[in-house]
């Protein structure tokens, strides 16, 4: 079985079929977009190449894409504050022998086997102006003062949005911190306690440095899915009130699929595709393990 193992041809096979799939799913429609980007096609009629026209007007006339990629960065800078050190410390708490860990772990955790459309839905209903939970909170402790339409006030939208997002995303970040937590040896920590060391120094010290793996992935994750988050924004505001909400992805499908602009659209995807790489590259870089060990 191990020199089979070691045969090149018997490892191409098994890998074989996988690598078609992922060709098909990823690589082969990453580079058609970026074709469709030098086109202007409706969809409809014969596709007229236009070269690099598509991001001539992207960067130069279209002044949604600006206010589209500065939510997108607010929401990727807001999602990681909120769900990195509310993950990280949730995680320590329920790693210790505690009563009831196990069902706060799965109260937390349960939000993350929600699909995002229902997810959305329901706190569009909770933000409701007339019937939602927020308002009908404040007015049940006398706070009926600061009644909002939360979602239709450009200022409130955007916020009440991501607010949402970390609710459901909190505790998958969650496991994945506890899985680190989970391989810290015991005895160093028995040793850290022994020579006085406390709550705060074994995290910092001890905690921290082992979990800079777990914080890398994490911190990938949530950023890549905060860069081309659409569902959330689609069902909540639909990039509304007057583009408070619009991010990247929403004024894609605008574009490409509402107003039948999908050379434009990809042109688009093409932008954030590459905005999604140079985001994980440049994360790559600023948790190099070599970094932190200095």
């Amino acid at each position: 079985m191990e020199r089979l193992l070691r045969n090149k041809t018997t490892i191409l096979m098994f890998i074989l079929p996988a690598l078609i799939i992922y060709s098909i799913v990823l690589p082969l429609p990453a580079v058609s977009s970026v074709y469709f980007s030098l086109v202007e096609w409706n969809l409809i009629d014969t596709m007229r190449f236009v070269g690099l026209d598509n991001f001539s007007f992207l960067f130069l006339y279209d002044d949604v894409f600006y206010a589209a990629l500065k939510n997108t960065f607010i929401y990727l800078l807001l999602s990681i504050a909120l769900q990195l050190p509310m993950a990280f410390f949730l995680a320590i708490i329920l790693s210790k022998a505690i009563k009831g860990r196990r069902f706060f772990r799965n109260v937390i955790f349960l939000p993350v086997t929600f699909s995002g459309v229902a997810v959305s839905l329901m706190w569009y209903f909770i933000y409701h102006s007339e019937v939602g939970l927020v308002n009908r909170f404040l007015e049940a402790v006398g706070l009926g003062f600061l009644k909002h339409s939360w979602l239709a006030d450009g200022s409130t939208a955007l916020y009440a949005v991501i607010i949402c997002v970390a609710w459901q995303f909190v505790g998958y970040h969650m496991v994945i911190y506890m899985a680190g937590i989970s391989t810290i040896p015991a005895d160093i920590v028995e040793a850290a306690k022994m020579d006085g060391a406390g709550e705060w120094h074994i995290i910092k010290h001890i905690m921290f440095p082992y979990l800079i793996p777990m914080l890398k992935v994490s911190t990938i994750l949530m950023t890549t899915s905060s860069l081309k988050s659409f569902d959330n924004i689609y069902i909540m505001t639909q990039g509304g009130p007057n583009h408070a909400t619009e991010v990247l992805a929403s004024h894609m499908y605008t574009k490409a699929f509402a107003q039948m602009e999908y050379g434009y659209g990809s042109a688009l995807s093409t932008a954030l595709m590459a905005l999604c790489i140079s985001a994980t590259v440049l994360l790559n870089r600023l948790f190099r393990r070599d970094d932190f060990d200095a």
